[in-house]
């Protein structure tokens, strides 16, 4: 207690020195005045003459400047005070120099600027806690990036149903309370209009758990979520609230119908709460129980096989992550097998035994985001921070520029006593202030920047619903990357400017003379560094745009112009499932008719439409098997002539027609990569295939069609075979029609959509795209990569190419005499343009060097996001070296055409 108190006062004391510091000089003044005239008069009281006691007086007494500045130490913040003398020191520097300075805040800018933009799509995505009460004590329970899925068949581990979520929220001893949150499919406002809102589907006790209060009206009850349909009531978004609703204050009890279901509106959530899902946000929450009326004809509250839900519970204190997820593991097989009853195979215990339940951390929310872009995110996060490096070896360059302009202030300095060390905090802290004012221009920069990346990544013409509003998390990164930014560009010309001869400056000429042939200094070595970081960037660059070109190009088995997908949700448009089979072929018979159309079909999963099917075999007939991998494949139920429809070519047998469309056909077309994995080099027509599941069953190979890649552009073909749809209609809800156009897809979305509502005013069309905007939808990732690298692979071609400017220009002008000496010895002018631009080739040949190695062991990081060139690839290499070659020439050609025009006469004069 006596210690703390002991600095206590001597920290107020240090406190009232600093406030009244003009106040302690005066008094510090006096009293030395006051000593030395008390012992100047004993002294002279002892014979001595006057002015010899003074003399004498002030040589007992000491150094009264450093006695001085002890004191102020002592009754002050000393160091505090020398920083802002350094501070404004520096000022007055920087506003002498408007041009300098201006110049390196922009270019630290530009790269602090896209360094922040980048951290801050990754803070918004994967960093960023739920605006929730205490959200480190959420847990997900499934995958947090199905945040859209359905699963219909077996039971599976990574999404749940309705009644194995209520069983795990009664059973478990985890939770002090468990959420369940899915998918609400596409929600039209009126029949018949293309209005839609963005809805979720939620437990009763949704917002009790995650702690949102609402601002207005309340949220859900547990009883209002215990009987289905009963309680048709909506809370609405904030944003729903001001842009749709004109912010209604008296919303409260107003209705919306939503597929036909008219619910009451109970509140409104507040105005930073956008749902558990980051990067979709939610217009309209929506009790489970409702399920049913706002997906008509899809009840999926009783049914254990359709599996849609993502589960978020709150921790009971005392427990740990790693027990939840033991806990639950155990819990959610016991009820699975519950749920399957005695009639379960032995199959599908298996399956669940061996499952596992992902259980993680659950502060950050659900996100689909997070698992498409976290690596992309990550590899612009490189890239940028080599921009970063580039622009900060640029404003090293220049101020080892500046520091030989300074040199004679230097000098003055250490003659009068300036110490090495204080030079150098000194020349740090102007080096500190340029990276500041670079940081907040690049914070300004960098909130423009993340907007058009929320943009750039979107696959709609709206941004990603993303807040990249710059938030305590940002600035501190951006705080500290100033920082580290200006303690980088800044230490070694601030040491290399206070090493040198400082020697008064008469031999500098001279020196330049003897010296100007001398073939490295720090600023060439940066130079070649610049070059080196330019080239992987351009290599990098080189490597994502031709990826992005390739996934553009790329044969995928059939013509992607011209086709076109439908996707119809009969069910949720009041049919029943015996109208099914009758529906499609009356559809169907429409869209053939349709002017421009060349044939129509329908499928399970269609073209790019986003979901798959994938199936276990029992049995292959001839094939052996060993593996339990080796017996699965992908599947798709299509209709007739879907082959010829969507341009699959077939290898061997036939396809699908009006023969097939009966209950009782059991043909099916397997693909080339099926037909080599289980039939090897023999002919597969005639060869039998058995599903496996309750009731297997039994089909025959009537054709293998060429693989077609239909679903992902990166992944390689899988083993794939085709059942015919209709003859099994009644076990689908939503059909995918393909549509071959005779002319541009793009024109006959008009027509179609008046085809479907001539047909059927209220049936709801889920989706109506061309394919080749579905596949764009795909490379998104792909795209947004492609585009910034190439942008950042230009902004380092820039900063590389004004560094190497730099360089040249200072070093002809250093070597002003020698140039002038070698004209005046008969050196015409193309001959020093070619010295010049020899110096500036020879540099940026060293960095190139140096970059191709850096750049390929770089590539082979980020190989998995590289398809249809090698990362190796010698004309990427070879351009990207070229592009160097060029940038050099062309940086190096100004400085190197101004030493061509040099007077000898008035250079040798200058030395």
């Amino acid at each position: 207690m006596g210690r703390w108190r002991t600095f206590w006062n001597a920290f107020r004391l240090r406190l009232q020195g600093a406030a009244h510091r003009d106040q302690l000089d005066q008094d510090l003044e006096e009293e030395i005045r006051f000593h030395l005239e008390m012992r100047a008069q004993s002294h002279s009281e002892a014979g001595m003459e006057p002015v010899a006691a003074r003399e004498h007086a002030a040589r007992k007494f000491g150094n009264a400047t450093a006695l001085k500045e002890i004191s102020r130490e002592m009754f002050g913040f000393g160091s505090l005070e020398i920083l802002m003398q350094d501070l404004r020191y520096g000022v007055r520097m920087l506003r002498g120099n408007p041009g300098f300075t201006a110049t390196v805040v922009f270019t630290l800018a530009l790269g602090i600027g896209a360094n922040t933009a980048i951290f801050s799509l990754i803070n918004a995505v994967m960093l960023r806690s739920l605006p929730v009460h205490a959200p480190q004590e959420l847990v997900t329970v499934g995958n947090p990036s199905r945040t859209g899925s359905l699963s219909n068949g077996g039971p599976v581990s990574d999404i749940f149903s309705y009644p194995l979520y209520r069983k795990i929220r009664e059973r478990n001893e985890v939770f002090t309370d468990v959420l369940a949150s899915g998918r609400s499919g596409r929600l039209v406002v009126r029949p018949g209009s293309d209005e839609t809102v963005k809805g979720r589907l939620v437990s009763g006790n949704y917002f009790d758990v995650l702690g949102v209060r609402p601002l207005l009206g309340r949220t859900f009850t547990p009883d209002e979520d215990s009987v289905a349909g009963r309680n048709p009531v909506a809370v609405i978004s904030y944003s729903y609230w001001q842009q749709k609703l004109a912010a209604d204050r008296r919303v409260v009890g107003k209705s919306l119908t939503l597929n036909g279901a008219r619910l009451s509106i109970i509140g409104v959530g507040p105005s930073d709460f956008f749902g558990d899902v980051v990067g979709a946000s939610t217009d309209v929450w929506i009790p489970l129980a409702m399920q049913p009326q706002v997906n008509p004809g899809n009840s999926f509250l009783d049914r254990n096989d359709a599996s849609w839900l993502l589960l978020l519970g709150r921790l009971k204190p005392g427990v740990s992550i790693a027990q939840a997820r033991a806990s639950l593991n155990v819990l959610t097989k016991t009820i699975q097998l519950e749920l399957q009853g005695s009639s379960i195979s032995a199959e599908t215990a298996k399956s669940i035994r061996e499952s596992e339940v992902l259980v993680n951390a659950g502060g950050k929310g659900f996100s689909y985001l997070r698992k498409q872009f976290s690596q992309p995110l990550f590899i612009l996060m490189g890239l940028v921070a080599l921009v970063l490096l580039i622009a900060c070896t640029n404003v090293a360059n220049l101020l080892l520029a500046r520091a030989t302009n300074r040199q004679k202030e230097i000098s003055m300095r250490l003659a009068l006593g300036a110490g090495r060390i204080r030079l150098i905090r000194q020349l740090l802290t102007e080096s500190l202030l340029l990276a500041s004012l670079g940081g907040v221009t690049g914070l300004l920069l960098a909130w423009w920047g993340a907007s058009f990346l929320l943009w750039l990544a979107s696959d709609s013409p709206s941004p990603l619903p993303l807040d990249v509003r710059p938030d305590p998390v940002v600035l501190a990164f951006t705080a500290g990357i100033s920082v580290l930014t200006g303690l980088f560009f800044g230490l070694v010309p601030a040491l290399r400017a206070t090493r040198r001869d400082l020697a008064p400056a008469l031999r500098e000429r001279t020196q330049s003379l003897a010296h100007g042939g001398r073939r490295w200094n720090v600023g060439q070595v940066l130079v070649v560094v610049q070059v080196a970081l330019s080239l992987l960037m351009l290599v990098g660059a080189g490597l994502f745009a031709g990826t992005l070109r390739h996934l553009e190009t790329m044969d995928l088995g059939y013509n992607r112009q011209g086709l076109m997908m439908l996707a119809l949700d009969p069910i949720g448009s009041g049919y029943n499932k015996k109208q099914i089979g009758q529906f499609c072929r009356n559809v169907l018979a429409r869209l053939r008719n349709t002017p421009g159309v060349e044939s129509a079909s329908l499928s399970e999963n269609g073209v790019f439409s986003g979901t798959e099917s994938s199936t276990g075999l029992r049995k292959v007939e001839g094939f052996p098997s060993t593996r339990d991998k080796d017996m699965e494949s992908a599947s798709d139920l299509v209709g007739a002539h879907y082959f010829q429809t969507v341009g699959i070519a077939l290898l061997q047998g036939r396809e699908f027609d009006e023969r097939d469309e009966g209950e009782a056909a059991n043909f099916t077309v397997i693909n080339e990569t099926m037909s080599k994995f289980y039939f090897s080099n023999t002919n597969p027509l005639g060869r039998h295939i058995t599903l496996g599941g309750k009731a297997p069953k039994t089909y025959t190979v009537i054709g293998v069609s060429r693989d077609a890649t239909d679903h992902d552009l990166t992944a390689k073909p899988r083993r794939r075979f085709y059942l015919p749809v209709l003859g099994a209609p009644d076990s689908l809800s939503t059909f995918n029609f393909e549509i071959r156009t005779q002319r541009d897809a793009a024109t006959l979305v008009t027509g179609i959509r008046k085809t479907i509502q001539d047909f059927d005013p209220k049936l709801k069309i889920e989706d109506l795209n061309p394919v080749t905007a579905l596949i764009d939808k795909t490379i998104n990732e792909e795209r947004l990569i492609a585009r910034l690298s190439v942008g950042l692979g230009a902004l380092a071609l820039l900063l590389a190419a004004t560094g190497l400017y730099g360089v040249m220009a200072y070093s002809t002008s250093r070597r002003s005499g020698e140039i002038g000496l070698r004209m005046a010895l008969g050196a015409d002018r193309s001959r020093v343009i070619w010295m010049v631009l020899r110096e500036a080739l020879w540099l940026s040949v060293l960095g190139i060097v140096a970059g191709v190695p850096a750049a390929l062991a770089a590539a082979r990081l980020v190989e998995h996001n590289v398809a249809g060139l090698s990362t190796a690839d010698p004309l990427v290499l070879l351009g990207a070296a070229l592009v160097m070659i060029a940038t050099s020439v062309m940086a190096g050609f100004l400085p190197a055409a101004k030493a061509s025009r040099i007077d000898p006469m008035t250079a040798l004069r200058q030395e």
